[in-house]
């Protein structure tokens, strides 16, 4: 019998009397690589958003774990194990790769333990974590280079290392792929399917067919604000009004398995 991680019922989002998202219903099941996809304007993010709390829905409710998110403010969402990276990289340049990765601990290290690898400090078990964590990776060469000296690729990486560092059970990922060429986007498909591995569930937005054909099972598609279907990927090419909303082309929703 499946087991559900996250279960979204019917989730309503308006802004300015445009309706943004309008009775979304479905479930992430627990382990899965799923994608949420669509055309522009589909509602994606914002569905996003309400999931990781920073926005609250109109109506309907974000169950993760069974548990109602109801009143949980996005801060203790990553304690709960629900952890996010966003479309536009949020690093911070300035900072070495490694204290980067170290911010991710925010939601479950002493705040007096942040600064010790600034040397404000002599010994930091969070800072052996990183450098453990980036080194599982094969990035831990990077790890004292600043963020705005590496290629965008490494920096994608990073910033799903730091989202990793909360420890999270459910990773969301809003347009891991964009910006990569087709070797940087093979590289971080099979460093996601090594996160999976590791039992994160992953939950991501991303508009790359092939990138998403290659690494996720599962897939919900909106159209308008509306869930138009939910269900294996492998049949995704088969529906009709999916069809209907790339265009009624299938080459769109093609993609290698490699």
């Amino acid at each position: 019998m499946s087991e559900f991680i996250l279960k979204l019922s019917n989730i309503s989002k308006s802004f300015g009397g445009v309706k943004v998202l309008e009775n979304v219903s479905f479930d992430v099941e627990k382990g899965s690589r799923h994608a949420l996809i669509g055309p522009n304007g589909a509602g994606k993010t914002t569905l996003f958003n309400v999931i990781s709390g920073i926005h609250d829905p109109e109506k309907g409710t974000v169950y993760f774990k069974g548990k109602d998110l109801r009143g949980v403010p996005s801060r203790k969402r990553i304690h709960k194990g629900l952890s996010r990276s966003f479309q536009n990289i949020r690093l911070m340049p300035h900072l070495s790769v490694l204290e980067n990765v170290m911010l991710g601990q925010h939601s479950r290290i002493d705040f007096v333990d942040m600064f010790k690898p600034l040397d404000f400090l002599s010994k930091s078990s969070g800072k052996g974590e990183a450098i453990e964590t980036l080194k599982s990776f094969g990035i831990d060469l990077h790890k004292g280079q600043t963020v705005s000296s590496l290629p965008y690729g490494i920096r994608k990486k990073i910033e799903v290392v730091r989202a990793l560092m909360a420890k999270p059970s459910l990773l969301l990922l809003d347009e891991p792929a964009a910006g990569l060429n087709t070797a940087e986007t093979k590289k971080l498909r099979d460093f996601l399917k090594e996160v999976s591995r590791r039992g994160i569930t992953l939950l991501l937005v991303d508009h790359d067919m092939p990138f998403v054909n290659s690494l996720c099972n599962q897939v919900s598609v909106m159209n308008f604000g509306q869930l138009i279907y939910d269900g294996p990927i492998s049949e995704l090419k088969n529906d009709r009004k999916v069809l209907e909303a790339y265009l009624g082309s299938e080459n769109n929703l093609e993609g290698s398995n490699a």
